[in-house]
């Protein structure tokens, strides 16, 4: 990897790190992230490796939902959390915890007003 590349990816990390931790909500789905990644100029596949990355290095939980409607298909329903360390041992639970919270608001708010027909 070039200098270049390795200075966008730590930049993208550090976005990812910045709008994950200075948001109210303590999990994200993936297209709120990326969202909030326009202020820094991130593109997808710069969140993707960053996300890839910085959950390899435990910094972040990502959590791969599934809905079996066909109209979300295409649709991106990946939720994601920041580790706190200062939580400790309890850290990769309570983000579990917020993926879980975010997920279930969603999807009881998708099937209350979606109607396939």
């Amino acid at each position: 990897m070039n200098e270049p590349a390795d200075t966008n990816l730590a930049s993208a990390k550090q976005s990812v790190i910045e709008v994950l931790g200075g948001r109210g909500k303590k999990a994200l789905f993936a297209t709120e992230l990326l969202a909030g990644l326009r202020r820094f100029n991130v593109e997808k596949a710069e969140m993707d490796q960053a996300l890839a990355e910085l959950e390899a290095q435990g910094a972040v939980v990502v959590r791969d939902n599934f809905c079996a409607d066909p109209h979300l298909a295409e649709v991106d329903l990946r939720v994601i959390a920041l580790l706190e360390p200062a939580r400790g041992d309890d850290s990769h639970v309570a983000a579990l915890h917020e993926i879980d919270l975010a997920w279930n608001k969603w999807l009881g708010e998708y099937l209350a007003n979606h109607r396939c027909g």
